[in-house]
């Protein structure tokens, strides 16, 4: 039995002398001949008894200010700014689209017509148009373009409502029955 729990020690701890084995007994004695233990005594079970009530203190009181929501915190005083409203970038999107496409056609139209007028040659005559296309289409997208595409759309907008209301009507009292 003896001999097992000598190995064990060695088994785990291989590098271990004999040295360190009979200073640790010789601890245990010391201990054992002054008649109590070196812990767990009186004072000592007070004190972390102490210890503990203070750190269960601790976390009751942490639990407590946590678990009460905090303040809402004070109004930001806020500046009342004017902002100028973008009327470009208002509106549908859709009627934009559509708007900025019929301005590039006309135009493209008229660098066609400019081009048979020319008597320039078939190829010369597409590449105008093509080109007049993209650069009008481009340039709707800027400056004062971009206002009067917008003036258009709201424009086509309400010609789109007052039409169909038009013809909604035709049709309600035309429609046979």
């Amino acid at each position: 039995m003896e001999q097992d729990k000598t190995l064990l020690p060695r088994a785990i701890f291989p590098n271990r002398d004999m040295a360190h084995d009979h200073e640790r007994r010789g601890a245990l004695l010391m201990a054992m001949s002054r008649g109590r233990p070196a812990f767990a005594t009186d004072d000592w079970m007070l004190e972390q008894q102490l210890r503990a009530e203070v750190e269960a203190e601790g976390w009751r009181s942490l639990r407590q200010k946590l678990a009460a929501p905090e303040p809402p915190p004070p109004p930001i005083q806020a500046t009342v700014v004017q902002v100028q409203a973008d009327h470009n970038s208002t509106g549908s999107t859709i009627l934009k689209a559509l708007v900025r496409f019929i301005l590039a056609a006309f135009a493209a139209y008229l660098a066609w017509i400019a081009g048979v007028d020319a008597r320039l040659g078939e190829f010369d005559v597409w590449m105008a148009t093509g080109s007049t296309f993209a650069v009008v289409l481009a340039l709707s997208m800027f400056g004062a373009a971009r206002g009067f595409v917008h003036a258009a759309a709201e424009t086509m907008r309400w010609i789109l409502l007052i039409g169909i209301g038009f013809g909604a009507t035709w049709l309600a009292f035309n429609l046979p029955l």
